[in-house]
């Protein structure tokens, strides 16, 4: 990530999440991050989600910024559907959660349901297409998501409330995940917002930054599911961090101060190694 200021600025403490999880699905084999300016002090730390992040120190004024992470990562997850679900009441929708449930997982299940004519009718719509079956209703949704709405590149402001995706028939792979985040909560299933890339194995697209979800299904864990393309998530995705809010996946998070104006210029480059 390069960013550049139209006048020297002083860099506030900022917040790096580019460091990719270790978890049932991935492993992380190294990760090294490189800073100019090199910063006075660099913290790490794990967040509130149990996210690793940095935290970078800076003094003096600087008319540019550069972060580079390189990283090597051993992807598991052959299979997305490598799973059970060996509690019976949890084959249906919605969920009956258990008692340790509200305490554990209310970030997750959002006490401030989602309201308005076009989420609730394409939620119903998705539950009855899935016959309230819980794999089916996953898939069902990721597929409904990717064949209804036209996917487009927005690289700048935080997800469109699910509303305004629905109304408008199209969003960013942020805004798909947020939807899809959402009925998912609306059905009593924890869901929680996820960062990372993406390398389709057929894809012609340049490799980014990708925004998904992922779902917790009793006694199979927290599961990937990617609306953009359809798909619950196996070895093509690997995952930077989550949260059950948006903007606490952002891979940088700072201020500066000074009259410079910024700009940015992402480089992502992701070779693949089959194993």
């Amino acid at each position: 990530m390069d960013f550049s200021f139209t006048d020297p600025v002083f860099f506030e403490p900022m917040t790096v999440r580019l460091r990719p999880r270790s978890d049932a699905a991935q492993i992380l084999l190294s990760h090294r991050l490189a800073i100019m300016p090199e910063p006075d002090r660099v913290v790490d730390c794990t967040g509130m989600d149990g996210n690793i992040e940095s935290v970078l120190w800076f003094s003096g004024v600087h008319g540019k910024l550069v972060i580079q992470a390189s990283s090597r990562v051993q992807t598991l997850r052959i299979n997305p559907f490598d799973f059970l679900l060996p509690d019976p009441q949890n084959l249906t929708l919605p969920f009956q959660s258990p008692r340790s449930w509200p305490a554990l997982f209310a970030p997750y299940l959002d006490s401030r349901p989602v309201t308005g004519k076009a989420f609730e009718a394409f939620a119903k719509r998705i539950i009855h297409l899935s016959n309230k079956e819980t794999v089916p209703f996953l898939t069902c949704l990721a597929k409904e998501i990717h064949d209804s709405l036209a996917y487009n590149i927005r690289e700048d402001g935080p997800p469109r409330s699910p509303e305004e995706t629905l109304r408008q028939g199209e969003g960013s792979c942020r805004d798909f995940a947020l939807l899809a985040m959402k009925v998912c909560q609306f059905f009593g299933m924890p869901a929680r917002f996820a960062s990372g890339y993406h390398l389709p194995p057929l894809s012609r697209q340049p490799p980014s930054l990708h925004a998904w979800l992922e779902v917790y299904l009793p006694g199979s864990g927290w599961r990937g599911l990617d609306p953009s393309e359809g798909v619950m998530t196996a070895e093509h995705h690997v995952t930077l961090v989550s949260s059950p809010v948006p903007h606490l996946t952002l891979p940088t998070d700072g201020t500066f101060r000074g009259s410079g104006k910024s700009s940015l210029s992402p480089t992502i480059d992701i070779t693949s190694i089959a194993g």
